[in-house]
């Protein structure tokens, strides 16, 4: 077993963000009242003092520099709907003193729900040129500094110490979208080989028993870590999987004690997107993303299944994940079961992005004008399209 993945540094000056930020223009309109305060110990803990907001008329984020550059709550200005989950743990503050632990163990412990980027690997801790990458990689730890800032944009730059990659993040709100830009540079003298996601966990109250998940996939395979007795070659066309029992629907949110976890991984997409929408709620968001940099998304849902540390049976939420590569296993899988490892040369970047639009389904929908039909129409049924590649 791997040794467990240390805190982020407190002595890496460089990339802590307490830099001055960058006022924005004279003309820039002033932001919505928004209903978080950034004191509130109850809500997140004694790191209160170290998260930061963008905020416009329509929705308000708040993002913790100092851990990863995580977005660690996303709400709905008109109502104070929140989007993503929290973990009920809350946000562990770096240099918290804790028990010898494991590397997976010291993931959770640190993984406080949100939006984050996971680089440059993750699941099974593995160690590649001589160095422990750790469960979930580094960049979720690193402090990053903050270069520029207004009240609807951030960018913010993280130097990694594991590998001799500096990550640019870029977080920008637009109306009712969030997009999160990023690059990842190799400043080394070495070609290394990664994997890279940017997971977003998605919670209550837009996740419920009602709500439905649309995706554009084609394809989905099963996590044998989930669902015992199935391989990753046991396909399936969207939203079908095999679950532990037998074939389960995707498309269907189960309810929060429903004691079930479901994991997949998703690929093929005619359109790389997917929908969750709780109309009871007034709540959707679709998730859009760079299919050239991530053409897969992984899938996990948890609705109370896992027993013991660190969800106890008593957390839910669906987390979506586009990726680079599948499965989450780390790099060394990535490479042995699917062949979707990264490289990234020498001096090399990479870039991506994801959006997330909310909305609610309960008003009417703005719809593009439509060009000469390119395929058959959905008729509206729950039955999957036919497997188009293995």
């Amino acid at each position: 077993m791997s040794d467990p993945v240390p805190p982020a540094p407190e002595n890496v000056e460089e990339n802590v963000a307490d830099a001055e930020p960058v006022t924005a223009e004279p003309d820039t309109p002033e932001v919505a009242a928004v209903p978080v305060d950034l004191t509130d110990t109850d809500r997140f803990g004694p790191v209160a003092g170290e998260l930061r907001q963008l905020a416009n008329d329509d929705l308000v984020l708040t993002y913790h520099p100092r851990r990863g550059g995580s977005i660690v709550a996303l709400e709905r200005i008109a109502d104070g709907a929140a989007v993503l989950w929290q973990s009920p743990w809350g946000i562990l503050p770096s240099g918290t003193a804790r028990p010898p632990a494991s590397a997976s163990v010291t993931a959770a412990e640190y993984w406080a729900g949100g939006w984050r980027t996971l680089f440059p690997t993750s699941g099974r801790a593995v160690t590649l040129y001589g160095a422990d990458w750790g469960y979930d990689g580094e960049a979720y730890l690193a402090p990053y500094r903050i270069e520029e800032e207004t009240p609807t944009r951030v960018r913010m730059t993280a130097r990694l110490v594991r590998t001799p990659v500096r990550v640019t993040r870029t977080i920008e709100l637009d109306g009712d979208r969030v997009r999160v830009s990023e690059t990842v540079h190799n400043e080394g003298r070495q070609a290394i080989e990664v994997m890279w996601g940017q997971e977003v966990a998605l919670g209550a109250p837009l996740l419920s028993a009602g709500a439905t998940i649309e995706t554009g996939a084609s394809v989905v395979r099963p996590e044998p870590d989930v669902t015992h007795s199935v391989s990753y070659d046991d396909v399936m066309p969207w939203p079908r999987t095999q679950g532990n029992g037998g074939v389960i629907n995707l498309r269907r949110a189960p309810a929060e004690q429903a004691g079930l976890t479901w994991q997949a991984y998703l690929s093929d997409f005619t359109t790389p997107g997917a929908t969750v929408t709780n109309l009871e709620a007034g709540l959707r968001v679709e998730l859009s993303w760079d299919a050239e940099a991530m053409p897969f998304l992984w899938y996990q849902l948890e609705a109370g299944g896992q027993q013991d540390f660190p969800h106890f049976s008593n957390s839910y939420y669906l987390s979506l994940t586009p990726s680079s590569s599948w499965p989450r296993q780390g790099v060394n899988d990535a490479r042995r079961v699917s062949s979707t490892s990264t490289w990234l040369s020498v001096d090399e970047e990479l870039s991506g992005w994801v959006e997330l639009r909310v909305s609610d389904p309960r008003e009417p929908q703005v719809q593009e004008p439509a060009d000469e039909p390119t395929g058959a129409e959905s008729d509206g049924s729950d039955e999957p399209s036919p497997v188009t590649s293995a």
